[in-house]
């Protein structure tokens, strides 16, 4: 698909990517890894588990992996229907850019920045009656999106459009599916056990 995008975001990535050194190299990379990233998701289901009853965890469970599940999809969907090449594999900026890491796929929409954005929207939804501290977690697709840019994997428009489509698809998944399961779930325990 041949779209027109805008050069302030090609200068963008350019001057976020040239702002690096090694030893913020070293930083990104640890940050955008999933070994940094396991004790989060750990303690996502550690707090679910704590927070609810076992079925309603398993509600919130559920609905963040079908959401996750979805974003994926429509991430994977998208690329393959604009096709942008990423920054780092760009001829016209490609020159410009430390490169760091290799980027393989096509850039536009992140799904670095859109996964972790639906994660942290459903999660939020779910705990910000039961845990004040939730809405700090924000910091993780931030995160992830400033790491992309570092890395000039993607540009600032596809982490912007990351972020756009993870709040969306997290608040409709949370709205149409995830009060429902946990609706459910609340009848459910309010039912007799049949023998």
């Amino acid at each position: 698909m041949i779209i027109s995008w805008p050069e302030w975001d090609k200068g963008l990535v350019i001057y976020i990517n040239q702002l690096g050194n090694a030893d913020w190299d070293i930083f990104w990379g640890f940050s955008t890894s999933i070994m940094a990233w396991t004790p989060l998701y750990l303690a996502f289901l550690f707090v679910a588990l704590k927070s609810f009853t076992r079925r309603r965890a398993f509600a919130v469970i559920t609905t963040i992996l079908f959401a996750l599940a979805l974003t994926l999809l429509c991430t994977e969907i998208v690329k393959e229907i604009v096709q942008r090449p990423r920054p780092v594999n760009d001829p016209e900026v490609g020159g410009n850019l430390r490169l760091i890491i290799k980027g393989y796929g096509y850039s536009f929409f992140s799904g670095h920045a859109s996964n972790s954005m639906a994660i942290t929207t459903l999660f939020i939804c779910f705990m910000r009656k039961r845990q004040r501290w939730v809405y700090a977690i924000c910091l993780w697709p931030l995160l992830f999106g400033v790491s992309r840019l570092y890395f000039a994997v993607h540009y600032p428009i596809d982490v912007l459009v990351g972020w756009t489509a993870g709040f969306l698809i997290g608040m409709g998944i949370y709205l149409y599916m995830g009060r429902t399961l946990l609706h459910y779930a609340a009848y459910r325990e309010t039912v007799p056990h049949r023998q």
